[in-house]
């Protein structure tokens, strides 16, 4: 009897655990696109991955906080419904339950919790509050006009809620807003096709994020409002990226960083030689590399150039410029928490990150990189700039085969050279400040010039 009961817990445990497997395995392999992030990066900066004004998505659904803007949810339906192409609230209804399983496997997290209804009713107000935000335009004149017309965006700092936007844990599967949007769009939209309007739709939110994104990027040289503000059909070049990247744009987020992909000739530099250099390291700072006869100059803004695109030339370190503000750590760190945890792709911005951080140890060489251009400082701070790159590097899954490797090896092949150690020995040890600079000539020539005395005076005591 004792072996029977133990043969039944062990069946029902073994159910148990079976069904938890299933529900693993479920969510494992469907290729989930928004996660949680890994609490070993949480505990760096906690709050910057957590929303200030407003949840989306199931993660921090419900608290207290951010309850405030679920009013805001419901007057951007309303008001999409009265303007949009499709009015019937049943029709949308009807097009999110279709997608509720594929949905459901976009997030890392079960959603077991969540009722059917109640996650269509939250796509449904999340998406509709984004899809009204974006087609806002760009987040400053157009949102200004939106405020003096809606008093529901006159109560809330917009610029909060667009960096809550991009928050790694607080997004919705992206074919969710296209499906909105396209319901919605206008009869008398530029495009009437629903891929066309797939196109319009990235156009619109790579517009209405350009101001957030520190640096630039492909949105900055092709993605431009007024090419679709003025022409009835996009640039050749805007066609191009759209057609490469749509499919492969998993939410927000994600968008952004497909946005700011390092250019097609970086991108095939490091498959070239990223199988090759395996080992890197850059053990000098900004600092140290000048007084090795390194020269940081900004990148030419007239280049199509995306923030990645670090380049290194006859011993000078070419850096597109980087805005430090008061969200650029939050973003970075968000972007980097999803290619460590939901992109299956190379680690561009994680990469970006470990180069700076290699170049910066103080504010010392923060002030070395502003004056060169490299970076612009909204903060104020040297220090302060310095701490966040460096704090950045914590905890995070360094790359085996790192985007720079190149750069990293070469650069270290220049600084190598034995003259070059010689004279950045002189520069850090005697040449420290502008005077000890002018008195070295100085010495020098007074040297050579008491020698000559003292030759001459030789030469005229033996004539003698």
């Amino acid at each position: 009897m004792e072996k029977k009961r133990e043969a039944a817990a062990a069946e029902l445990l073994s159910i148990q655990i079976y069904e938890k497997l299933s529900s693993f395995s479920t969510v494992s392999s469907s290729g989930c696109s928004i996660c949680r992030v890994p609490n070993p990066l949480r505990q760096i900066n906690e709050k910057a991955y957590e929303p200030h004004i407003i949840s989306i998505g199931p993660y921090h659904h419900g608290k207290d906080h951010l309850k405030g803007m679920e009013v805001h949810k419901m007057h951007c339906l309303e008001r999409l419904l009265q303007r949009g192409r499709e009015t019937s609230l049943q029709r949308y209804v009807m097009a999110l339950k279709g997608m509720e399983d594929e949905i459901r496997k976009c997030y890392a997290e079960p959603l077991d919790h969540i009722g059917g209804d109640a996650l269509v009713e939250m796509m449904l107000l999340d998406g509709c509050f984004i899809i009204e935000l974006i087609s806002c335009g760009n987040q400053t004149r157009k949102i200004r006009e939106l405020r003096e017309k809606n008093d529901d965006f006159r109560n809330f700092n917009v610029v909060s809620v667009i960096r809550d936007l991009l928050l790694v844990e607080n997004q919705l599967p992206f074919f969710v807003l296209l499906k909105l949007f396209d319901m919605s769009t206008l009869e008398n939209a530029i495009y009437d096709e629903e891929e066309e309007n797939d196109k319009e739709f990235i156009h619109r939110s790579l517009d209405f994020f350009s101001g957030m994104i520190p640096g630039p990027g492909i949105q900055n040289s092709i993605i431009v409002s007024s090419k679709i503000q003025n022409s009835m059909a996009p640039d050749p070049e805007i066609q191009n990226f759209l057609k490469i990247y749509a499919q492969d744009i998993k939410n927000l987020l994600n968008l952004v960083r497909v946005s700011w992909l390092p250019s097609p000739e970086a991108r095939l530099n490091y498959k070239k030689y990223s199988a090759v250099y395996s080992e890197w390291n850059l053990t000098r700072n900004a600092t140290e590399l000048q007084e090795a006869g390194i020269k940081f100059k900004k990148m030419n803004e007239d280049e199509e150039k995306s923030l990645f695109d670090i380049e290194f030339k006859d011993g000078v370190l070419w850096i597109p410029t980087i805005r430090m503000e008061e969200n650029t750590d939050t973003i970075l760190r968000n972007l980097i928490a999803h290619e460590q945890c939901c992109c299956d792709c190379p680690r561009y911005v994680t990469d970006y990150v470990t180069f700076m951080n290699c170049l910066i140890n103080t504010g010392k060489d923060v002030e070395l990189l502003r004056r060169s251009g490299a970076i612009v400082n909204g903060l104020g701070d040297d220090e302060v700039v310095a701490t966040i790159f460096n704090r950045l590097c914590h905890s995070i899954e360094l790359s085996e085969k790192n985007f720079y490797s190149e750069i990293f090896i070469n650069v270290r092949k220049h600084c190598d050279r034995k003259w070059r150690v010689w004279m950045a020995y002189l520069r850090h040890n005697y040449f420290t400040t502008p005077w000890a600079m002018i008195s070295f000539p100085a010495a020098v020539f007074l040297i050579i010039l008491t020698a000559v005395q003292t030759i001459y005076l030789f030469h005229s005591y033996y004539r003698q």
